[in-house]
């Protein structure tokens, strides 16, 4: 079974890219828009391997959703996203235990790199060997 990632994000250009990239490594994605959206699901029945949470959001913030993943013992790993890297968001992100933390904006190369080593490839990347027979 392949690795699930959520991605909540409201940017629809940065949604796109990174789901192309990351099924085109074999993860099963779902995408929210808002927290608000985002909840049900990472509170009700589906389970995410991880979850790739944006910081400004309609209505309720990244960080306040990250507050309630943390309360609510959910097993997700998280992947903090922010275009506003401030010291007072880098104090919550030390203190919520998030993961890891991308500033935008980032090279998907990163994104892809950080999303294998929290929850392992799905996809096997070929070595430069298997590229190039001799």
């Amino acid at each position: 079974m392949s690795a699930s990632v959520l991605i909540v994000d409201d940017e629809q250009l940065l949604v796109r890219t990174l789901s192309s990239v990351l099924s085109e490594y074999g993860y099963r994605i779902t995408v929210a828009g808002s927290a608000e959206e985002a909840a049900p699901r990472i509170f009700g029945q589906e389970r995410f391997d991880l979850i790739l949470l944006d910081n400004r959001l309609p209505g309720e913030s990244g960080i306040d959703l990250m507050q309630r993943i943390r309360e609510q013992a959910v097993r997700s790993k998280v992947i903090l996203m922010t275009a506003y890297g401030t010291a007072e968001v880098r104090r919550q992100v030390e203190r919520l235990e998030v993961d890891h933390y991308l500033t935008k904006p980032f090279d998907l190369g990163v994104v892809v790199e950080e999303v294998r080593a929290l929850i392992g490839p799905v996809v096997p990347v070929p070595t430069v060997s298997e590229l190039n027979p001799t």
